[in-house]
């Protein structure tokens, strides 16, 4: 459970408090009016100013702007629009950027935070205590904030792949906030900002193309020109696509593929990838697989204030501390989003029920967790299954999971970053026609335009020898099981041999 260990060394990680007191001592401290930000040492700040040179809050993180610049820290910016009290302002100002980042608006007539269009520097907050932090971790205990134990026994975690539901957190009354959401310092509610109407189908699949390429490879060159990079190269579309738009600065890549012990998974992804870096001239490195230490699996889920499950990542923890902590790492996440991915299954009349939501988390029918769905259920502007299920991708998969991982991986000075995390690449995305996106079509055009000689090789599909030897590891799992088992192993072995029609 959460907080059953005293607060390890958090990088990466803030927190905002009306008070200094809750800020570690080894942490960078600054203030604006009542507002104390502190920031472990690996975060970037930058600094925010109104016209008139004042200072109106913090961006944190890794911003990418327009131009393909990546943000240092304690550059200082401009926000226009601020002292006239234009309340789009501090918004239009957010999604000018790209990369993993939040804004902090502490000095104006509209005190708020904003996350990325991804969610992916996640943020937990405690209205009560008016505080916002990276983590559940960072808030102190009080007589409001014990564990949801029933709800934490249920999600199993960290041994399932399950998800706290939306805002829900391991603790009572702390709160995540969601993607398209911003947190209102005033009133310490969350309020969505986007989308505010339905998401209209009016994008051609050439402009799209166009669009998400071109953002992709901004982003990708902006963190090849500042920090030594690993690309995570697996055997699937999103990761792959990333490399095409990579193309131009592949000379400055590395390949980095991870393996866990005894997964076919992982070895088909170093197969593909091995066999793509050979080809490319791309240095390529595979992890070899390390059995978990139990230490290393405490401090991930530290790390990550126990805020999700992901087996996989506690697993390959220790295993992963062998890459170079100098780079920074780059994820293909956000690409399901142009897939369709949890909406296909959806007609655009059916109805989205809280329970079929909860499904999607591994979660149960718990009082809570029911309404913490209706409730998310009434801020979507629209009532087709297939878009909303499109937003619960983003906001649960993407900014209730993804957002939050990342925070375990923090050693200085590499960092986690999605090239995909653009507001122009997710309008982009869900404006696309609907038979289009459920065709899954559109990785592999982006790839096809940027380098096709990456289509050479299939996806997620054993290559080679593995075509042979896979079906042979999975029939000598089956029989071993068969001798502890026989009843289980029955049907494994049978679909080694399927039946022709």
């Amino acid at each position: 459970m959460a907080g059953t260990r005293s607060n390890p060394d958090l990088p990466g990680q803030f927190i905002l408090d009306t008070t200094i007191k809750n800020i570690p001592e080894t942490w960078i401290s600054e203030r604006i009016g009542d507002w104390f930000l502190g920031s472990h040492p690996t975060l970037p700040v930058i600094r925010l100013f109104d016209e008139n040179n004042r200072a109106t809050g913090w961006l944190l993180g890794y911003a990418i702007d327009e131009h393909g610049r990546l943000l240092q820290d304690n550059d200082t910016l401009r926000v226009n629009g601020l002292i006239d009290g234009r309340e789009s302002a501090e918004e239009e100002f957010t999604y000018r950027f790209g990369g993993r980042f939040l804004t902090v608006f502490a000095g104006t007539r509209w005190p708020r935070v904003y996350l990325d269009p991804c969610g992916s520097l996640s943020a937990v907050y405690y209205p009560h205590g008016k505080i916002i932090a990276s983590t559940t971790n960072l808030i102190p205990y009080d007589n409001l904030t014990n564990d949801r134990i029933d709800l934490a026994g249920e999600l199993g975690i960290p041994h399932t792949n399950a998800m706290y539901p939306l805002d829900l957190t391991p603790r009572y009354h702390i709160f995540r906030l969601l993607p398209n959401h911003y947190l209102d310092l005033s009133t310490w509610q969350s309020v969505r900002h986007w989308p505010i109407g339905p998401i209209q189908n009016t994008m051609g699949v050439e402009e799209a193309i166009k669009i998400i390429s071109a953002v992709g490879r901004r982003n990708i060159a902006a963190v090849i020109k500042s920090t030594p990079t690993y690309l995570c190269l697996t055997g699937g579309e999103d990761s792959r696509m990333l490399l095409a738009c990579a193309r131009d600065v592949a000379n400055r890549l590395e390949l980095l593929t991870f393996s866990l012990a005894d997964d076919e998974v992982t070895a088909v992804d170093i197969a593909i990838a091995r066999q793509i870096g050979k080809r490319c001239h791309i240095p390529h490195s595979v992890l070899p697989p390390l059995e978990p230490k139990p230490e290393d699996m405490e401090e991930w889920m530290n790390r990550i204030g126990f805020s999700t499950g992901e087996v996989r990542g506690w697993q390959g923890y220790t295993m992963f501390r062998q890459a170079n902590p100098v780079y920074a790492r780059l994820y293909g996440v956000a690409g399901g989003l142009g897939r369709a991915y949890w909406s296909r299954e959806y007609a655009m009349t059916d109805t989205v029920s809280p329970e079929r939501l909860l499904d999607y988390c591994r979660a149960p029918y718990t009082r809570e967790a029911l309404e913490a769905a209706r409730q998310w259920l009434d801020t979507v502007p629209f009532t087709n299954a297939s878009p909303i299920m499109d937003l619960f991708m983003l906001e649960q998969r993407i900014g209730c999971w993804a957002g939050i991982w990342p925070y375990a991986y923090g050693d200085n000075p590499g960092f986690t970053l999605f090239p995909m995390c653009h507001r122009e690449v997710i309008t982009a995305m869900l404006s696309l026609p609907t038979g289009y996106r459920r065709s899954g079509s559109l990785m592999r055009d982006i790839i096809q335009q940027e380098w096709p000689e990456l289509l050479e090789w299939p996806f997620n599909t054993p290559i080679g020898s593995l075509k042979i030897t896979l079906p042979i590891r999975r029939l000598l799992r089956n029989l071993g099981r068969a001798f502890r088992n026989p009843d289980l192993a029955v049907e494994g072995i049978r679909n080694q041999f399927p039946r022709r029609s």
